[in-house]
């Protein structure tokens, strides 16, 4: 028997299998679902994550935060002389904003994903 032969022999067989062969009829509703379902727990846990981590660092911000109050400063209702000492700190306001920035997508990169 020649390879020619014994491919053809195989083939035959293949297609007599497989023309017995098929998924239920629900198969593909309940394959839709099963994808959609996956999906949506995927969203969420991503969205728990996202907010979990905006949580942490807002919390480690606001405890990394120095309570130190200035010698310089009386209290008074409206403050009518600036600050004398500089100090560069990090707000979990400004942490958030920056967050957010990183995680969307600017008006020109959509225009440019949609041409």
């Amino acid at each position: 028997m020649s390879d020619e032969e014994l491919e053809a022999v195989i083939a035959d067989r293949f297609k007599a299998y497989e023309a017995g062969t098929h998924l239920p009829d629900e198969f593909k509703g309940r394959f839709i679902g099963s994808v959609r379902r996956k999906r949506a727990l995927r969203r969420i846990w991503m969205l728990g994550l996202i907010c979990a981590t905006a949580v942490a660092s807002v919390v480690i911000v606001n405890f990394a935060k120095p309570n130190a109050i200035r010698e310089d400063a009386k209290p008074v209702l409206m403050a009518h002389i600036a600050p004398t000492n500089e100090t560069t700190i990090v707000s979990y306001w400004m942490l958030l904003g920056y967050l957010r920035e990183c995680f969307s997508r600017s008006r020109s990169a959509r225009r440019k994903e949609e041409e």
